[in-house]
């Protein structure tokens, strides 16, 4: 029916509140029928209501001119319906390119192009106005109107001095009443489009502000009601038209103006700072507060966004805390879905690396335990970064040791090369520093399962298989070996050509655990060009 397929977790279509009838059967064809529908509504509601405008026109000259008869309004309203619905055909002609290119994006949506279709969408109500020559068409046509008007009253062509101001004003006001209409019947559009768009981009090329408009249409309210007033109780002149949008045009500049400028202000200014204060929450200042500078629904709205902001910044608070102790990308996963994911388990390809320090037992026999773990947060500090700039992720520190995984949470199809290149770096930074110990490194490939493990509400994501055990194994390989870096059978296959090119083959050695012997690799060279026998 023309409606873009509904995402997940999306909101439900818009439906204004049901106390604001007219505003939910101006909404009812888009919700029923998609925009094909709300086209030929938008056109029906065009006619309906210039139909109506053009028959309250010539009542409103009569409150003047009392002298019309039944044949000359009808004359006059007949005029008016032709002219309005020339109106109305040119109108939508002005509009059916930006309505077909909606259409099409509702037939086959895409959401890289969904910015775009709002901004179409968002500019259909103030569309016919950019148009001067249909402008002036139609303004001639409005003349037209008026000179017959003034051949029914046998008036001179001059008097036209004196019904141009209550036309302007009465056309004036048709024209911002239409753009409202066009406005309200896009709203739902506009809403299913907005749930599609994760960056709108740039600004659409007109709009109209909220402060503008409540300046533009309050003063024209004002005058056309002092206008109707001044034609219901004053005398039924054609004079007291002329007077009546002229002393009501003064009253609104004078009197009620200021009025108006103060309660413009008084709903900008706090929308301003929302404004402001929203994009620096873009740009992820979530300590931001907006000052709440009224009782009324936009001080509550700046209330609820400061609840908002500090929600934000106490979830940051606890990504920051829980991040010194879990894995970043086990944070983004638990913040973003709750776990659920990770709580279900899952298979997936992997290469461990498995690190320990050398002589570790006989350094924590001649240390205090402090300097034992002080050396040991040292090393650490090293080489946990690298892991991470490889895109790995640190499992778990077993003592001296450490074991990390490539491949999972973050997905990777060359998690055998990463994983090679970050023991490439680890052993040539500890290589560089001093007072760091010696450390053997053993990769490992192959399918482990992936997920939570615990209960009680406790639980730490973890990598469950063989494939771990034998990193393990084939780090401790590496002291048989004289190796820093041991690379097994599966993951040598998973590597790169240029990356097992530059390895060389030991000995097939006994693992613990395995009943046959397991082929090894080395690295032939260090990122430094050193041999890597020589780290040893």
């Amino acid at each position: 029916m023309g409606r873009h397929p509904e995402p997940e977790g999306a909101l439900t279509t818009y439906d204004p509140p049901a106390r604001l009838v007219g505003l939910r059967l101006l909404a009812r064809p888009y919700r029923y029928g998609g925009i094909r529908l709300q086209r030929r509504a938008l056109l029906l509601v065009f006619i309906s209501a210039s139909l109506v405008w053009a028959a309250a026109g010539p009542q409103f000259v009569r409150l003047f001119a009392p002298s019309l008869t039944s044949s000359d309004l009808l004359i006059l309203t007949a005029l008016g319906a032709t002219i309005y619905l020339i109106d109305d055909l040119v109108t939508f002609a002005a509009i059916a390119p930006q309505l077909r290119k909606l259409q099409r994006w509702f037939d086959e949506p895409v959401p890289a192009d969904a910015a775009d279709a709002w901004r179409t969408a968002a500019e259909i109500p103030l569309a016919p106005m950019l148009r001067p020559v249909s402008l002036a068409f139609l303004a001639g046509l409005n003349l037209l109107w008026i000179i017959v008007l003034i051949r029914l009253l046998h008036l001179p062509l001059i008097s036209f001095l004196l019904f141009f101001p209550g036309a302007v004003v009465f056309r004036f006001y048709w024209l911002v009443l239409r753009s409202m209409l066009t406005e309200q019947m896009m709203r739902p559009v506009l809403a299913d489009i907005s749930r599609h768009v994760t960056d709108f981009g740039r600004p659409v090329r007109v709009r109209v502000g909220l402060a503008y408009r409540l300046l533009g249409t309050i003063p024209l309210i004002a005058v056309l009601a002092g206008t109707i007033v001044a034609g219901l109780v004053g005398p039924h002149t054609i004079r007291t038209l002329a007077i009546g949008v002229g002393l009501s045009a003064a009253i609104s500049v004078t009197i009620a103006s200021p009025l108006l400028l103060l309660v413009t202000r008084s709903v900008t200014e706090p929308l301003r700072d929302l404004r402001r204060a929203a994009d620096r929450v873009g740009d992820g200042d979530f300590s931001v507060r907006v000052p709440i500078t009224s009782t009324d629904e936009i001080g509550l709205l700046a209330t609820g966004f400061n609840a908002m902001t500090e929600g934000l910044a106490e979830r940051e608070r606890i990504r920051t805390a829980f991040g010194t102790y879990v894995d970043p990308a086990i944070v983004d996963h638990i913040l973003a879905d709750g776990g659920g994911r990770l709580a279900e388990g899952e298979e997936v390809e992997i290469t461990a690396l498995f690190m320990d320090v050398r002589g570790f037992t006989g350094y924590s026999e001649q240390h205090p335990a402090r300097e034992v773990v002080a050396m040991l947060n040292r090393l650490f500090a090293a080489v946990v970064p690298i892991v991470g700039q490889h895109g790995g992720y640190v499992d778990k520190f077993i003592g001296d040791g450490l074991l990390a995984v490539f491949g999972v949470p973050q997905r990777c199809s060359d998690h055998a090369d990463r994983a090679l290149a970050a023991a490439l770096d680890i052993a040539a930074t500890l290589h560089d520093r001093d007072g760091d110990p010696d450390v053997g490194i053993g990769l490992n490939s192959g399918t482990v399962v992936a997920g939570n493990l615990g209960g009680s509400g406790r639980f730490d994501f973890t990598v469950i298989g063989d494939p771990v055990n034998v990193a393990a194994r084939v780090e401790s390989a590496t002291r048989q070996t004289g190796d820093t870096i041991l690379l097994s059978q599966h993951t040598w296959e998973l590597l790169s050509p240029a990356a097992r090119a530059d390895t060389v083959g030991r000995p097939a050695v006994p693992l613990k655990g395995k009943t046959q012997t397991v082929s090894l690799y080395a690295p032939a060279t260090t990122q430094l060009g050193s041999p890597v026998d020589e780290l040893v």
